[in-house]
């Protein structure tokens, strides 16, 4: 979809803002592969007397599968307004939601290689 916005000048920030999107939807994107290291770890941690890593883990990753579900509904709706409703992209909220993307996508992989 990114592709086709060539003529509103802000084609690279918007396809940047679109493959972030991508990253933390796809179940094989970054988010979803990093997430699904740090359950495995919180999975194959811990003993029948102490599941505190795994309770720590799955609290993390609760808290980042809202913040994405949050941030993902905005990415799309910016990505729609300019794709099909003949909207001007928004380089401030783009800006914003790119580093927010980024953000839950460091996270993401810094919970990876700490589980």
């Amino acid at each position: 979809m990114t592709q086709i916005l060539n003529g509103n000048g802000q084609l690279k920030q918007t396809e940047a803002l679109g493959n972030c999107y991508k990253q933390l939807n796809a179940s094989v994107g970054r988010f979803g592969t990093d997430t699904l290291v740090a359950a495995s770890a919180a999975l194959a941690s811990g003993s029948a007397a102490d599941d505190s890593k795994y309770t720590a883990i799955d609290a993390q990753l609760s808290s980042l599968s809202s913040a994405r579900d949050t941030l993902a509904t905005q990415i799309k709706n910016a990505l729609d307004q300019v794709a099909f409703q003949g909207g001007k992209p928004d380089t401030g909220a783009n800006a914003s939601q790119l580093a927010g993307c980024n953000a839950l996508l460091a996270q993401a992989s810094a919970l990876a290689a700490s589980s």
